[in-house]
């Protein structure tokens, strides 16, 4: 699950901003080239963090997320992507999809506002860390309406998401037809996209014992 979807899945259980910031902290924290120390972490900002891990867990066991990245999967394999690059793709791929049913929504407002909070992780991070974090709260809230919901954009995302990783890396000629095969399943993820999302958040809150 990515961030617009843990940030959905975050409102379920409360809608303050920290809560919301700690539920997309440790997708942000890579994103923006910084370690989290996340002992120093407590209060509303823990237990996001939390609802997270509880959240990804809970996602990744879902039928509907391992049918649909398997189906992505072995449309990329048909199309010519190697093992890795097709595997890498239709998990990350369907995640990022999710999303995109997300964009323009209640957790896209939840995301924005959670960035204008953003500062309040400063004490979690390295000293080193901290002109990095702030300029990646500064390139996001002028960034505006995210683009999950375009598979041109997704495609180059994860190209650049997969691209220091030499068993998983799309080479640039291959973006395109991962667009394409991106395309043809935006109906599928959206079909499913609200029950993973309620099955996710009831499963989170269940396992925190809410």
């Amino acid at each position: 699950m990515n961030f617009l979807g843990h940030a959905q899945v975050a409102l379920a259980a409360g809608e303050d901003a920290d809560f919301v910031l700690g539920a997309v902290l440790p997708d942000l924290a890579p994103m923006a080239g910084i370690r989290l120390r996340r002992a120093r972490i407590g209060g509303r900002l823990g237990e996001g963090i939390a609802c997270h891990v509880r959240a990804d867990a809970a996602f990744h066991a879902l039928v509907e997320f391992r049918r649909g990245s398997g189906a992505l999967r072995r449309d990329l394999a048909a199309r010519g992507l190697g093992t890795g690059p097709a595997r890498a793709v239709g998990h990350a791929g369907w995640e990022l999809l999710l999303d995109g049913t997300l964009v323009g929504g209640e957790a896209e407002d939840a995301f924005h506002r959670a960035l204008a909070a953003g500062d309040r992780v400063g004490a979690a991070l390295d000293p080193a860390d901290r002109a990095r974090w702030e300029a990646f709260l500064a390139r996001g809230r002028g960034g505006g309406h995210l683009r999950y919901d375009d598979p041109a954009w997704v495609a180059d995302r994860l190209h650049a998401m997969l691209g220091r990783r030499p068993r998983l890396a799309l080479a640039a000629e291959e973006v395109p037809t991962v667009a394409d095969v991106l395309a043809v399943h935006v109906p599928a993820v959206a079909a499913v996209a609200g029950a993973v999302v309620a099955a996710t958040a009831a499963a989170a809150a269940a396992a925190a014992g809410g």
